[in-house]
């Protein structure tokens, strides 16, 4: 994981929340990279006034930012890539199957250049998130964040 905030509604006794963190830390049930803290945040509130009565004492939200998602970036890109048939590393627009209603919309797309632009630079943005998260799992993420900002090198001293 890289963090998880957990939002909990309804009659919780606080010290059983911490001490749930606590066995999770100890047992290390939920694996954080080594280059970050581990950062389980817990919020605690009230059951809403405005959810009917005689409903569950206490309901949770988890959400997690975890690595496991760039497999389904990948999947898309792959899929991306058989849909438009790329030949001599080139696609055609034109010849695509799904590009027809895109450039129906004259008013967005003036050509197909416009268009395949705008395709190229997604596809691009998602292959860099791919990327971003398999760096992620590496123990010297934080190098390699500031090798592709170019920023290696960069301290104070004369140089």
């Amino acid at each position: 994981y890289i963090s998880i905030l957990n939002v909990i509604q309804g009659e919780v006794d606080p010290t059983q929340v911490h001490k749930s963190l606590q066995r999770i830390r100890e047992r290390k049930l939920a694996n954080f990279f080594p280059w970050g803290p581990a950062s389980i945040q817990v919020a605690l509130s009230r059951r809403s006034p405005y959810l009917p009565p005689g409903g569950p004492r206490v309901s949770g939200l988890m959400m997690a930012n975890h690595t496991s998602i760039s497999s389904l970036f990948e999947r898309i890109l792959r899929q991306f890539d058989l849909l438009i048939k790329k030949k001599n590393g080139q696609w055609e627009p034109s010849k695509a199957p799904f590009m027809q209603n895109y450039q129906q919309q004259r008013d967005v797309f003036t050509n197909v250049a416009d268009l395949k632009d705008e395709f190229d630079d997604s596809r691009e943005t998602v292959q860099s998130l791919v990327e971003e998260y398999v760096a992620c799992e590496s123990p010297n993420y934080i190098e390699w964040g500031m090798q592709q900002r170019g920023l290696q090198g960069m301290g104070g001293g004369a140089g």
